[in-house]
């Protein structure tokens, strides 16, 4: 179903990358005047092109969503916290592990915990707005590249964004970052489209800002804001254009739908404004020991990586003799904005640069289109030269899918158990690859240069089916899904205990609060506020034994280490779970013996 679907996306994608020398539309570039209209075509319809995208992302996207556990730490904590929300019925503080946990506004966990209400507590659930936020990102790159650079570079646009790896997988991971990227995608591109025709995209813009808000805070509103004040310096618009975007208005909307949660939020946690504005940002930003430091250039390399294998057309484009176009340099602020405020940033992490992905998606776009087709020649005349280049292409494909094959053959000798583990989803994308790339280097030597595209397109689509195998496999390195539902069937109404680390996953699948034997880590906050903190918050070794001795069924999960160092010191006990370097023990009842 998965390939079928994807192939008829692709036939339509082979329909419609068209041969435009340059955007159609008159305002933006001046040699549109000199290509003769294109006939009309069943593709350029409206209605079919975005069916088939989004059949196509749909297939990308939602390939494996439920079929594997929830992975540690980021999946598990965001789908306990929405899973608690729905059970608790309190949906202004969100909860993990039955404690305030306030380092992100609550969208998400309303969507998950809406989501759940209607298909159940499970993984599908959990991971489905992330996957609707993805596809919600490449509907609106597909609008806005349609109505600024025309049809054949829009559905291109709309197929790299969706195929492009960093996108792919982060549209399956339940984290915030998706979601963020989708709403700045939209905010980003509706406030282009009203200074471009006016109307009412501005305020679409607006809504998208303050979902982004209650996503991730105020950077949702930083990125679009700052990329259309640089825009509009660059067009030298500047100056009026508070009336024109109707910023009043659209800022009282944002804080009219965003302020609420914070200002609720404020009243009932003391200590809220400090914690999430001051230390959640602006330390974050600004203090290096904070939290994930990286180096400034850190997210180059990840973008030519994430962006692939788009990223390995980008040497043979003409960058310098690609029509200027206002839509063309908007993107390259936006993407500028995001890679340039997340690399000045302290803390850095590989998804926080997925707001960047839409605006190069259409600067690749448009690009390729514009090296394949000769400007000013009639459509269809493909650029001199262009063959042997996209050609190369598919040849470093091939020799990628080669590489993956030789990494799965020498699995064993190395050190990361993650390469043995996925040995077999390796061997598929090796295979995927090298066999891709000379059928995608075959079909851009003899066939159309649309054509090459399109088997690019499908190539990328089936190299991330076989990646999401990757995950199932990698499964009990990730995730303690296996653990945790062990427990439930084996101890279903013991006392839980996690030392000398929260298992994020353990709430999620036992529906039980936790005992904490360690440090606090993210439930720091939460622990200091609790009324119930002596009962739930421990730190020492003794404090382990001391609850593993009281009276009533006791489970313990805990790291392999510390329980070789334990052994002698707890008794009797059963090993009911074991993932990874975890273990799940429970104790054995001293046998009772009539009087």
């Amino acid at each position: 179903m998965h390939q079928h679907s994807c192939a008829q996306a692709a036939r339509t994608i082979h329909l419609s990358v068209v041969s435009e020398s340059a955007p159609i539309e008159p305002p933006f570039a001046s040699a549109a005047a000199s290509v003769p209209p294109a006939p009309a075509m069943a593709w350029r319809s409206p209605t079919v092109q975005v069916l088939g995208l989004m059949t196509f992302a749909t297939a990308v996207f939602f390939f494996h969503l439920g079929s594997y556990g929830l992975w540690e730490p980021d999946e598990a904590r965001y789908a306990e916290i929405a899973r608690e929300m729905l059970a608790g019925r309190n949906f202004v503080v969100p909860h993990l592990n039955y404690v305030a946990y306030i380092e992100k506004p609550p969208l998400l966990y309303w969507l998950g915990a809406m989501w759940m209400a209607l298909l159940g507590v499970n993984e599908f659930a959990a991971r489905l707005t992330p996957a609707l936020a993805a596809l919600a990102g490449v509907l609106m790159t597909w609008l806005f590249t349609r109505r600024t650079l025309g049809p054949g570079r829009a559905l291109l646009a709309g197929a790299i964004l969706t195929t492009s790896v960093l996108y792919a997988v982060m549209a399956q991971v339940l984290t915030t970052d998706m979601l963020l990227a989708a709403m700045v995608t939209v905010a980003l591109f509706a406030l282009f489209l009203h200074w471009r025709e006016g109307g009412r995209w501005c305020w679409l813009g607006y809504a998208a800002i303050a979902m982004g808000v209650l996503t991730k805070g105020p950077v949702a509103a930083a990125i679009p804001m700052l990329a259309l004040v640089i825009f509009l310096c660059w067009q030298g618009e500047l100056r009026g254009a508070a009336r024109r975007f109707h910023a009043i208005a659209g800022g009282a909307m944002v804080i009219l739908i965003a302020a609420p949660w914070f200002i609720a939020v404020a009243i009932r946690e003391p200590g809220f404004v400090d914690f999430y504005f001051i230390g959640e940002h602006l330390r974050r930003f600004f203090e290096s020991s904070y939290s994930h430091r990286a180096p400034f250039y850190y997210y180059l390399p990840i973008l030519l990586a994430g962006m692939m294998p788009w990223t390995l057309m980008a040497p043979f484009i003409a960058w310098r003799a690609l029509p200027r176009t206002p839509a063309g340099r908007f993107c390259i602020v936006a993407a500028a904005v995001v890679i340039g405020m997340f690399s000045g940033a302290s803390a850095k992490l590989i998804p926080y640069i997925l707001p960047a992905a839409a605006p190069i998606a259409v600067l690749l776009a448009d690009g390729i289109v514009s090296r394949a087709f000769s400007a000013g020649a009639p459509v269809g005349t493909e650029a001199p030269g262009v063959r042997a280049r996209f050609t190369a292409v598919g040849v470093i494909l091939s020799l990628l899918g080669m590489a993956m094959l030789a990494t799965a053959m020498t699995a064993p000798l190395f050190s990361s158990p993650y390469v043995m583990a996925t040995r077999p989803a390796l061997y598929a994308l090796g295979l995927i690859g090298a066999a891709g790339g000379s059928l995608v280097a075959e079909v851009f030597r003899h066939w159309r240069i649309d054509a090459g595209l399109a088997a690019m397109v499908l190539v990328t689509a089936m190299a991330l089916g076989a990646g999401s195998y990757v995950r199932l496999e990698a499964e009990p390195l990730r995730s303690y899904a296996a653990l945790a539902r062990a427990v439930q069937e084996r101890a279903p109404e013991a006392t839980l205990i996690c030392y000398p680390r929260y298992v994020q996953g353990l709430p999620f699948y036992t529906r039980r609060r936790v005992i904490l034997v360690g440090a606090p880590t993210e439930l720091a906050f939460g622990e200091t506020h609790a009324a119930d903190r002596s009962r739930y918050f421990f730190r020492s070794e003794d404090d382990v034994l001391r609850l593993w001795n009281m009276p009533g069924p006791m489970v313990l999960v805990i790291d392999q280490r510390e329980l070789n160092q334990l052994r002698s010191r707890l008794g009797k006990f059963t090993v009911i779970g074991s993932e990874w370097r975890k273990r799940a023990i429970l104790k054995t009842p001293e046998p009772r013996y009539a009087s």
